[in-house]
């Protein structure tokens, strides 16, 4: 048996899901790092620029993943938004309810990753829980910081 013959085992579903989420969560953590104002301008700008910084690289690992076990990747924006758990939009200026858009975005795919590694687990495909673990880890940092940084 192929190491990389994992489409049967939903590998390839999975990790879609989770760069569609990953996609759509840039655009979004995009629009908000260029377009927050307030008291809290400069750190949230630093800090959705590392957050989508991170995304960016991470698609990559994410498509490039897909293609390794023999998938193909959604490289659509139509294939993001069937796929993804939310969508990009940003409904205010005010950043405390950015941050609070962000931080429901984070959520979701911890929560679409813990799904995926669930369904993973007992396959041979090693690598792509491997990916999934790393997304995790960035995504529980990213969602202790949000809360932090909302606590009144």
């Amino acid at each position: 048996m192929s190491l990389f013959s994992n489409k049967s085992n939903g590998s390839v579903d999975v990790l879609s899901k989770v760069l569609a989420d990953s996609y759509v969560l840039l655009v979004k953590t995009q629009n908000i790092h260029w377009n927050v104002e307030g008291s809290e301008f400069r750190s949230i700008h630093l800090m959705t620029e590392e957050h989508y910084n991170n995304l960016f690289d991470a698609i990559d690992v994410i498509a490039e993943r897909i293609r390794m076990i023999g998938g193909k990747s959604p490289a659509t924006f139509a294939e993001f938004s069937k796929l993804a758990s939310f969508d990009e939009k940003v409904n205010s200026e005010n950043q405390t309810e950015m941050l609070e858009s962000l931080l429901s975005s984070h959520e979701a795919i911890q929560g679409d990753i813990i799904s995926g590694i669930k369904q993973l687990e007992g396959s041979d495909d090693l690598g792509s829980i491997d990916v999934l673990n790393s997304r995790l880890a960035f995504h529980d940092k990213v969602v202790w910081m949000l809360k932090a940084t909302l606590k009144k």
